[in-house]
């Protein structure tokens, strides 16, 4: 099966259910023929390069589907019959474009592999040995931290510094006499 892209614009003065309504029956279109829709994007209002049957704003969409060749002229069939439809464009994707995708596709992969952590599968033993390893660890740990404390306490505190000094004291007695 072949990737196309066909691109059309509507009448920008129907109401946005009817948009809707469209979209919806084009991509029925395509699922009901054995094609898968991939993609609808719309792109909105905007303004045409030139009027189309008086008409200054279209609402545009994308819809990239995957499917038989006989599909774009089921479509093309339809948007000349619909009157909603200002302009159309269907096109099959080629050789170059298929590359660019699959490349992007592997390139989020690859992405997608490296932010992921790599979980290695354990066996229970294992995991138990493991548990007590550290919880012996832990509680080695515990008693060095208890001992610390009973030797931090031990220490005697430093005698009180007076604020006065002696030297001061003795310069202000020499520059009396």
């Amino acid at each position: 099966m072949a990737i196309y892209e066909t691109i059309f614009i509507l009448d920008s003065l129907i109401p946005p259910k009817d948009i809707e309504t469209t979209i919806q029956k084009y991509s029925a279109i395509i699922t009901e023929n054995g094609g898968k829709v991939r993609e609808v994007d719309k792109w909105g209002k905007r303004r045409l390069a030139y009027e189309i049957q008086k008409k200054q704003y279209g609402f545009y969409v994308a819809i990239e589907f995957e499917g038989p060749g006989t599909i774009p002229r089921l479509l093309e069939a339809d948007f000349n019959y619909n009157d909603k439809v200002l302009r159309f464009l269907t096109y099959r994707y080629d050789k170059n474009k298929l590359k660019a995708i699959q490349m992007d596709q592997d390139k989020a992969k690859a992405k997608k592999a490296e932010s992921e952590p790599v979980v290695n599968p354990v066996k229970e033993d294992a995991m138990d040995d493991t548990i007590s390893e550290i919880s012996e660890e832990e509680t080695e740990t515990k008693d060095v931290a208890v001992e610390e404390t009973e030797s931090v306490e031990s220490i005697e505190e430093p005698e009180e510094v007076s604020e006065e000094f002696p030297d001061a004291e003795e310069e202000g007695e020499e520059e009396k006499s």
